[in-house]
């Protein structure tokens, strides 16, 4: 789920507001709600008013089933939000989405010219367990990383590691403008050096982390943890625990955040969003695309023509009225598509698909802006002579079949995790280009000619090739553009989300 862009790299240059994910994506105007400090409306909820004596229990709502501790399997936003608050990774980012913040190291400096890394972790910190966490313990994660088939590249620049006490030295193979923001990123979590003596599947069961919090039970869904005794701030988390519970149905969330029963209630659908007090709604800026995947491997989408004929079928603004696609900031060298029924029944005519055809699109059924795009979706191209299937599966279901390539359409989204594009194109190729199984060698490519860039022009060009392409081959097509919207108590202190809809837990309290 990514950011205002044409086409699937409509996201890709999403600039600083930088995996991923499933989730309701919908822009709403500031006039209907509040807005996150820094963007263009007024103020979010003020979470930093009353004093907080600390302590409780912060419960939180998600629509999407937990996907598990794997950091590079993460697909929703749910996971990466888990994965911050107890693997905690060397940097975090920043409220405004585009600084840099201590983590698990204090101090960090990257020197461009001589292409070194230098990270000093935090005097004190210490696993969950109680062990230190050394620059072992970086180098095991570092490997892990970096075995990782979807983001393991985002690691390819480091050539050389060397290590004196707490300071760690990465030496680079060429100048890299994306480590330092895959740093913050919940991918970059850091593991105990061997899994701490467990085989990795033991691991993953029974995780451990240096983060602000530690790991009592979990399940799909519901996930409860406690406060790590030996996280290296003594003054952070400020509640005791956090127990998240995953909950489909809009209504029911709703309904629990009104009794107080959840404090924050996560990637509220937009039209849902309508029916809270506009003064508990968080929306940051728009920063997320919900698109459509096509299966380029198999007919009828392996031909371009009936790939194009799909993008200029689709009646965008129908999407969300409020919300029509809205171009990016790097301007394509071509208008984005368009509805024109007549373009689209031409390019079908003259594809290998003449005549029409029966397929089937698959989305996430606890997602209801998905499924609504479906059935606009339908509805538009029967008027092509498309005859479409609509498939609606839970959250790991739809995923099992979207990234199997099971499907001839997918309707899903992404968004930013980290302060830069780098990491919308890693997210791209991770899914097969948006699930379409696009080739992603030319990605690949293109997105290490934009790490290792030496000016804003080069980049700028670097995402423009990148855009253009994904325009032309009409393998993934953008939907909508807009902001993931959540809910927090108005009582709550040291609330934020970064412009995109993760926030650390530990800064987080009760209040009054």
């Amino acid at each position: 789920m990514k950011t205002r862009y044409t086409a699937i790299v409509l996201m890709v240059v999403l600039a600083l507001f930088a995996s991923a994910c499933g989730g309701d994506s919908t822009e709403t105007t500031a006039a209907s709600a509040t807005t996150q400090a820094g963007t263009d409306a007024t103020a979010a909820p003020d979470t930093t008013a009353a004093p907080d004596e600390g302590g409780g229990t912060l419960n939180i709502a998600i629509f999407e089933t937990f996907g598990g501790w794997v950091l590079d399997a993460a697909s929703a936003y749910g996971d990466y939000g888990f994965h911050l608050n107890v693997m905690e990774p060397l940097l975090r980012f920043a409220e405004d989405g585009v600084g840099l913040e201590p983590g698990l190291a204090e101090t960090w400096n990257y020197d461009p010219a001589a292409m070194t890394m230098t990270f000093t972790l935090q005097e004190g910190a210490a696993f969950s367990n109680g062990d230190p966490v050394t620059v072992d313990d970086i180098l095991f994660s570092l490997d892990v990383w970096r075995a990782g088939p979807n983001f393991g590249p985002s690691w390819d620049s480091i050539a050389a590691i060397t290590a004196e006490g707490r300071e760690i030295t990465f030496e680079l193979a060429y100048p890299d403008n994306t480590i330092l923001p895959i740093m913050a990123s919940s991918v970059s979590g850091i593991m105990p050096k061997d899994f701490a003596g467990m085989t990795e599947d033991e691991f993953y069961n029974n995780p451990i982390g240096a983060g602000p919090f530690q790991v009592d039970n979990w399940s799909l869904d519901r996930v409860e943890l406690s406060r790590n005794e030996f996280y290296h701030d003594p003054a952070r988390p400020i509640v005791d625990r956090v127990v998240v519970q995953t909950i489909a149905d809009e209504v029911e969330r709703q309904i629990l955040f009104e009794a107080g029963e959840v404090q924050i209630n996560t990637l509220i659908n937009p039209v849902q969003a309508a029916q809270y007090d506009p003064a508990d709604l968080y929306i940051p800026k728009i920063h997320a695309v919900d698109h459509l995947g096509l299966n380029v491997l198999r007919p009828p989408f392996d031909d371009v023509l009936a790939r194009q004929a799909v993008a200029y079928a689709i009646d965008y603004e129908a999407m969300v009225a409020e919300a029509p696609n809205i171009r990016g900031w790097v301007a394509p060298s071509e208008p984005y598509y368009r509805r024109d029924l007549a373009m689209a029944q031409d390019l079908l005519d003259q594809s290998a698909a003449a005549g029409g055809f029966d397929t089937e699109v698959l989305y996430d059924s606890g997602a209801e802006n998905h499924a609504l795009m479906a059935q606009i979706l339908q509805a538009n191209l029967a008027e092509i002579g498309i005859n479409v299937t609509l498939t609606g599966l839970e959250t790991g279901a739809f995923l099992d079949r979207a990234y199997g390539l099971d499907a001839d359409m997918t309707i899903w989204g992404y968004g930013a995790i980290t302060p830069d594009i780098s990491d919308p194109m890693i997210w791209i190729a991770s899914t097969a280009w948006l699930f379409s199984g696009f080739e992603t060698d030319t990605l690949w490519d293109d997105w290490f000619a934009y790490a290792a860039a030496e000016t804003q022009a080069d980049m700028d060009a670097a995402v423009l090739k990148i855009q253009d392409e994904a325009f032309q081959n009409a393998a993934a097509i953008a939907l909508l553009e807009g902001p993931y919207i959540s809910a927090a108590n108005q009582n709550l202190t040291g609330y934020w989300q970064a412009p995109w809809p993760l926030s650390y837990w530990d800064t987080i309290g009760l209040g009054g």
